[in-house]
């Protein structure tokens, strides 16, 4: 039973990884981020042959079998994490880089099909020998071989586990590059990413367990349970990886009209404005652009305001405003903005009839728990307790005129 549910599942999961890699060829844009996703979804697919072909492999000679399963299995189950953290790398970098040095995250993939690749041209009476008992009854080079092999396979476990905490570490330093880019972050946060994270976790986790399991001499038979969740768990952890990674497009990466007016601002490595050009007089023209844009033409209220944006408003490059609102302004371009916008909405709070969700709006914010949030982080209340704050206020105001008659 269980070895039906595997094969329908890893159909499934071949399906639409294939689908999820037709999709990245139809798209012209951001070629190296898409590639990488399309990378990884190869990955997913060849993963998946062994067990949507189990029945096949059965029916196939012995000798056969076991190396094919090796040399496609085993590469690429090694090849998913390192796969994924580099299109996340891409995704969440100013200009579609990959990290350094890429050889070294996909070393032990190479080494694996090396070894699949000596199984599979192996004598095949190696594997009539060892496969029946699966018994180490061979000597030298081919003990080593299997060892290696074994190695490999437990190396899996560890390797998604390091990969799952470089990506959280990623995601953690991009939050921070966005807000020098973008005054409302929300919906380039890549949310999908954490959830792929939790439910990566869960299949490691269940995959784990299914491992030990494998070496309790007592235990004859993995659970259909841990089957049927583990198989899940892959299933939608492929299909909503291919549903938000084929809209998804890089939010540091500025459209191709913007680079050719303005270079995108660089990620931070050390002293970022060490061979900036950028002077104390320039600087401080740029500072009075940005605060004339703000207080005159009201470029706050705009939702979507983006640094690339406010560079082709005042006519500067993205790398210079950020420079100067870092170091001559002391903020990050979301500060900067939101400042504006929290400002604006204390004056209308105080002098309008306005709505509080009117007002979110109006002045900039595109979600009413992130006008909350910066309006309490600024203030130290909420704008509805800041309104009756100053009703209370101007209430004590007309009583004063009547205390000092009394």
């Amino acid at each position: 039973m269980e070895h039906i549910f595997a094969e329908l599942i890893s159909t499934a999961t071949i399906a639409i990884a294939a689908f999820g890699i037709a999709g990245c060829f139809m798209q012209r844009k951001h070629l190296t981020v898409t590639r990488s996703f399309a990378a990884f979804l190869a990955a997913v697919v060849v993963n998946n042959i062994p067990e949507a072909l189990n029945r096949a492999f059965q029916n196939m000679q012995v000798e056969i079998a076991p190396p094919v399963d090796v040399l496609l299995w085993l590469p690429s189950a090694l090849c998913l994490a390192p796969l994924f953290w580099i299109y996340v790398y891409r995704v969440t970098s100013t200009d579609g880089r990959g990290p350094k040095h890429m050889y070294r995250h996909l070393a032990l993939p190479y080494v694996a099909f090396v070894a699949g690749t000596v199984a599979l041209v192996s004598p095949a009476s190696l594997w009539t020998e060892i496969m029946p008992d699966d018994s180490l009854a061979a000597f030298g080079w081919w003990t080593v071989l299997l060892v290696v092999v074994a190695l490999l396979q437990l190396a899996v476990y560890p390797q998604m586990a390091i990969y799952l905490f470089l990506i959280v570490r990623r995601l953690t330093r991009y939050r921070l590059m966005l807000r020098d880019i973008y005054a409302s972050t929300e919906q380039h946060e890549l949310r999908w990413i954490y959830v792929i994270g939790v439910t990566g976790a869960l299949y490691w986790l269940v995959q784990a367990l299914v491992l030990l399991m494998a070496f309790d001499p007592d235990q004859s038979r993995v659970p259909l349970a841990f089957v049927v969740l583990g198989g899940l768990a892959s299933l939608c952890l492929v299909a909503t990886t291919v549903l938000w990674g084929l809209r998804q497009t890089p939010p540091l990466m500025p459209e191709s009209e913007v680079v050719s007016m303005h270079s995108p601002p660089n990620e931070p490595t050390g002293d970022k404005y060490e061979k900036s050009a950028l002077s104390e007089e320039a600087s401080a023209r740029i500072a009075r652009k940005l605060r004339n844009a703000m207080e005159v033409d009201n470029l706050h209220r705009d939702p979507n305001l983006s640094l690339w944006a406010l560079a082709r408003h005042i006519g500067a490059s993205p790398n210079y405003i950020s420079q100067t609102l870092n170091e001559a302004m002391g903020e990050n371009f979301f500060d900067f903005v939101n400042g504006y916008r929290i400002a604006d909405a204390m004056t209308r709070l105080s002098t309008t009839d306005e709505t509080v969700l009117a007002i979110t709006y109006d002045v900039g914010f595109n979600a009413r728990s992130s006008f909350y949030n910066a309006f309490k982080r600024v203030t130290g209340q909420t704008p509805t307790g800041y309104r009756k704050t100053l009703s209370l206020r101007d209430g004590m105001d007309d009583l004063e005129p009547e205390l000092r008659e009394v």
